[in-house]
């Protein structure tokens, strides 16, 4: 089955996925919020020490959904420890933590990988596909949340969302774009990649992976709608000073049916997809 945890990292995001072949994909590795200094490295006293209690010594692959610290604060570390073969990336600012990190991977001869919407990657035994950022998106000076690097879990007939901090402007344009392009449209294959527009705009999704924490500027009715999710987790700092996540956000998943955890109040857990149905599971009890 494909195995889904959100690792608690306080108010930032640290996803580990293990395919149904047992491959393993570490997305966000968590940090210190707002760019903050901190003596605090999440990668080593957090994410590392829950992969090697689940015994993962080397990860196939790490993912970074885009520039903001409480992303990427903890992934110089997690490189380090696990040494994933690949690193994929969005897009992401000129930023000299962004800089530091990319020239530490090729240091250690990790294959860095761009990913754009429309590319469909087998992983493992599960179809990885990426939602955004668009080929001809630009990133600016700094990191923004509409950066984020959005991808689709699928294995069999269950499937994960997660969309990093997309905001409803990212939401609109995926929800604008969910209907199939029809039987005339083109695929492109490059190396591992099979670009095709009618995967890439199926948004529904068993799990979501809510955006940016919860936050209000994200999970728009039109997006959850579309999404269709039966459950969704948010992960998110307890007591953190943005007010995440919002009632009106946990309003929506709520009337649209979804059965929402959030790691502030259950801490880690992990979701368990068959191919057919999905089973969540507090980290504690396991």
């Amino acid at each position: 089955m494909l195995e889904v945890t959100a690792i608690d990292v306080g108010q930032g995001d640290s996803l580990l996925v293990v395919s149904p072949q047992g491959k393993t994909l570490l997305i966000d590795a968590g940090g210190p919020v707002g760019g903050q200094q901190s003596e605090f490295d999440f990668g080593e006293n957090v994410v590392s020490p829950y992969l090697w209690e689940c015994r993962i010594s080397h990860l196939d692959a790490v993912a970074l959904t885009h520039g903001h610290s409480d992303h990427i604060g903890g992934m110089h570390t997690v490189l380090k420890n696990f040494h994933p073969s690949e690193l994929w990336i969005g897009a992401l600012p000129e930023t000299s933590s962004v800089r530091a990190l990319l020239s530490y991977a090729t240091s250690l001869g990790i294959r860095v990988v761009r990913r754009v919407d429309g590319d469909s990657i087998e992983f493992g035994g599960m179809q990885v596909t990426v939602f955004s950022p668009p080929l001809e998106w630009q990133a600016s000076s700094q990191p923004r949340n509409n950066d984020s690097f959005v991808m689709r879990l699928q294995y069999k007939d269950s499937s994960v969302l997660r969309e990093g901090d997309a905001e409803r402007v990212v939401e609109q344009r995926m929800v604008a774009q969910a209907e199939p392009l029809g039987v005339g449209s083109t695929f492109r294959k490059t190396r591992d990649v099979t670009h095709s527009p009618e995967i890439a705009h199926l948004l529904k999704s068993d799990l979501l992976k809510v955006g940016h924490h919860g936050s209000a500027t994200s999970s728009t009715w039109e997006f959850i709608r579309a999404v269709q999710p039966r459950w969704a987790i948010i992960s998110v700092g307890r007591g953190n000073s943005f007010g995440h996540p919002r009632l009106e956000t946990l309003r929506r998943l709520e009337q649209e049916g979804a059965a929402t955890y959030r790691t502030d109040l259950t801490g880690a857990v992990s979701f368990y997809l068959d191919g057919r149905t999905v089973s969540p599971q507090l980290a504690c009890l396991r």
